[in-house]
Order: structure tokens, then C-alpha cells, then sequence
């Protein structure tokens, strides 16, 4: 049964009379972040819905179930859109679009229709990772006032390798229909450099990847074309922070920073909207699925 089929009637009689665009989210956490943190003040404009609020249990939610939901929302005649993460061309295996460098090619892509909008970076968390937010989360929680955006930017970026390294990983098990490293892999107790892609390369063996170290290097190569080491420390990490693996990074970071960022998601995305750094990509599909259904 599709994820919109199991949508009780009088909700779904309740989108189609309130105007305005009913907007699905990927899961709960993805609407606590963006309807309750981003874009709690857009009124009757616009309605949020996780995706796993109508499609429960275990694999409930994901880009799947906001695709199927929108296509029966349209179907029945709501002005429904989607936001689902760049992720989901990792699992259809688009390589095409998923290694695509620059952003407004990216953007203007529609591999699953106007309706359906991919984000630009790995995963909702990629946004987290923001220095401004990071800093006054670590100083907030250390009650100091020593982390500065320029600091915390130095510290992401001594993670760099093994964040590529880590993203590499769950490239090459992705690619293989195989499980990829958990987001916490190798931060208990925190591995570095040589010894962490030798437990990556371990990890892959076991998965019955053939040659681990050649595929781990290949694709890290690609993972370096989104890295500007010559841009300045913020740039370099804006840039860097479409693909990395967004969970894991924000794990593996929360080990090797000073506090454990990925407890705090809920206060770095405020921190964001109050510092007027609400993604402009997100903030843009929000503006053109509103335009859309305002269009006759």
C-alpha cells in the first residue's frame, strides 16, 4: 500500500479546502528542523508533513514515501511538493546528478519531476554544519565564550580526511548494494588518518567488496572535486559540506570538537534562523512551491 493510500480521508479532505501547499518532509526530525525551527512564521501559506507520520514503523518516512505522498496529494488534487535529500541518487545509483559540482545545474535538475525537490547537500544535517551555529552551541554548553565561526572552521577542516574518507565509504558500500559504515564508525574511540581507513577498508572487505582500498580511493578522489583547498577556511568548508556524509560527519565531529554536537541539532537550527542563515536553497524551493500553486 503507497504511503498515501494509508492517509486518513478527513486529512486529506482537510489539504485539499485549506489552500496554500502542503509541503512532505522526509521524517519528524527533518519537520522539527525545517517547520518548527526555519519555517515556523510562512502561516497558511504553507502546511509541513512528515513523511513518516503517515508511513509508521521501521523504513517508515524517507524520500520514497514524500515521493509516493505527493504524487497521490497532486493526484487528489492538492498543491503538494516535496523536499528529499541529495541521498536518494545515491541509492537510484544517478551518478550523473550525484557527483554534479555545480550547484545551479544541480538545482535546475528535476530527475523526479517539478514536484519533487533535491536538496543540494548529502542530508538535512549538512546544514547543521554550519561554524557560526557550531560555535555558540560549543560555547553555550562549555559556558565559555572562546569558539569563534573562524575557529570552529579550522577544527572541521582538520576532520576533512576522514570525513571524505568516511563519505567514501558509505559510497562504495552504497554503489554495491551493501550496508554502509553506521554514522558513529570510528569515533569510539576516535580513529585518525591511516588507522581509520584501515578499518574502513576492513568494513568493506566483510560487505564482499572485491578491491576496497582501489574503490575507497576512487571515490574519495571524486569526493576531493567538491574541496577548494585554495578558498578561504569558510568557504572551503561551505563547499565541502555538499558531500560529506551528514550524519556521520556531525558524529564524528560531536567525538573530535569539544562538545557533542549531534545531541544539539534542534539548538544549532535555531541558532541559524536567528542568525538569518536559514539555507537559501531550502528557503528558495519554499518560495517557488508557493509561487507554483498561486499560478493558475
Amino acid at each position: 500500500m503507497s504511503a498515501f493510500k494509508k492517509v486518513k480521508a478527513p486529512e486529506r479532505l482537510l489539504w485539499k479546502q485549506r489552500g496554500g501547499v502542503v509541503v512532505f518532509l522526509e521524517s519528524e526530525e527533518d519537520y522539527e528542523i525545517i517547520a518548527k525551527r526555519w519555517f515556523f512564521d510562512e502561516g497558511a501559506d504553507v502546511l509541513f508533513e512528515p513523511a513518516d507520520r503517515h508511513e509508521t514503523g521501521v523504513g517508515g518516512g524517507g524520500c520514497e514515501a514524500v515521493i509516493a505522498l505527493v504524487a497521490g496529494a497532486r493526484a487528489d488534487g492538492v498543491a503538494a511538493f516535496g523536499l528529499v535529500d541529495r541521498d536518494l541518487l545515491l541509492g537510484s545509483h544517478n551518478w550523473a546528478l550525484w557527483w554534479e559540482e555545480d550547484d545551479n545545474l544541480f538545482r535546475a535538475a528535476r530527475p523526479h519531476g517539478e514536484a519533487i525537490r533535491v536538496l543540494s547537500r548529502w542530508e538535512l544535517e549538512n546544514y547543521l554544519l554550519d561554524p557560526d551555529a557550531l560555535a555558540e552551541v560549543a560555547n553555550d554548553r562549555t559556558l565559555t565564550s572562546t569558539h569563534t565561526e573562524e575557529s570552529m572552521a579550522a577544527t572541521c577542516l582538520t576532520c576533512a580526511d576522514e570525513l571524505k574518507y568516511k563519505s567514501a565509504a558509505t559510497v562504495v558500500a552504497k554503489a554495491s548494494n551493501q550496508r554502509s559504515p553506521n554514522p558513529g564508525f570510528g569515533c569510539t574511540p576516535l580513529k585518525r588518518g591511516g588507522a581509520l581507513k584501515s578499518d574502513l577498508v576492513q568494513h568493506l572487505t566483510k560487505q564482499g567488496i572485491a578491491d576496497p582500498i582501489s574503490e575507497l580511493d576512487q571515490v574519495r578522489a571524486k569526493i576531493e572535486q567538491f574541496d577548494q583547498p585554495n578558498a578561504s577556511p569558510m568557504q572551503r568548508w561551505e563547499r565541502l559540506t555538499r558531500m560529506v556524509d551528514g550524519k556521520a560527519a556531525l558524529k564524528y565531529l560531536s567525538h573530535a570538537g569539544p562538545v557533542r554536537f549531534n545531541e544539539d541539532r534542534g539548538f544549532l537550527a535555531r541558532r541559524m534562523r536567528e542568525a538569518g542563515k536559514v539555507p537559501l536553497d531550502i528557503r528558495d524551493h519554499i518560495e517557488e512551491f508557493k509561487l507554483a500553486a498561486s499560478t493558475p
